[in-house]
């Protein structure tokens, strides 16, 4: 027969057993909810990003079409616009605040307000939404990559595309021209395959006005985030540069690769 110490013992032991089962049930419960959520919110960032390259890809032809039948002349059509709305509290992705996208490390406080005008209008008046600015589209052939840029490169922006960091120079123009994206978890999503890219494939930014640079890969870089910063001001080259850069990981842990390419003379 048991001694009440004994009962008293078995008892407890039953209930932590039975408190441990339910905190196991919940955190099981909570892993597929968030599993779930997680898939649910990238298969709708994948059709946001798609939408919006076939949307970049109709304004571009539009004004081609416009271009072209003003002769050639680009003054056409004035300063071209493609934008996006989106809910600054929508499609997160996960781990996104601790990469080096956000402005508070990109981007001084000189640049903040004309970070402010060109991608973050917050239209608080009536939505809260925000509207991103499209630069235009990146192709790279040799990982199938095939999406839209949009101006600066902070976090909101990189859950739906890739980001023109704002003190680089435009595609095309003498100067460095930088675009950042995230190394996404599913395959071929984003910048997910950058790595795949070698010396010698080439990859083109089409700007909103239609004109297409080619640029040729000719150096690829893993630096610290620190270092990262001496390579994507506009002003650090004299040649037609542009740098893609996302997160990898080595030995040495989280790093960035620097994938650098640049417009042969006479193209």
């Amino acid at each position: 027969m048991l001694s009440a110490s004994d009962k008293k013992r078995r008892k407890t032991k039953k209930l932590i057993s039975d408190l441990l089962l339910v905190l196991a049930v919940v955190l099981l419960a909570g892993g597929i909810i968030f599993l779930a959520t997680d898939l649910i919110n990238r298969h709708r960032r994948e059709d946001v990003i798609e939408d919006a390259t076939s949307d970049m890809e109709q304004a571009i032809a539009s004004n081609m079409a416009a271009i072209e039948a003003a002769g050639g002349d680009d003054s056409a059509i004035g300063e071209p616009v493609m934008t996006l709305i989106v809910n600054p509290d929508d499609l997160e992705v996960n781990g996104e605040e601790n990469d080096y996208y956000d402005d508070e490390y990109y981007i001084s406080q000189a640049l903040a307000d004309q970070r402010d005008s060109v991608n973050q209008e917050i239209n608080n008046a009536n939505t809260g939404y925000l509207t991103l600015q499209g630069v235009g589209i990146l192709d790279i052939p040799c990982i199938d990559l095939h999406i839209p840029i949009w101006e600066t490169t902070n976090s909101d922006t990189l859950r739906y595309g890739v980001g023109h960091y704002v003190n680089s120079v435009n595609p095309g123009s003498v100067g460095n021209c930088t675009i950042t994206g995230h190394h996404m978890l599913k395959y071929g999503s984003i910048f997910n395959r950058l790595e795949e890219v070698q010396i010698g494939d080439i990859f083109n930014i089409t700007d909103l006005r239609g004109h297409q640079y080619t640029y040729f890969v000719d150096e690829i870089l893993i630096v610290s985030a620190e270092e990262m910063m001496n390579h994507i001001a506009g002003g650090i080259t004299d040649t037609r540069q542009a740098t893609l850069i996302t997160c990898v990981y080595t030995d040495e842990g989280k790093m960035r690769l620097l994938v650098i390419g640049h417009i042969q003379d006479g193209t």
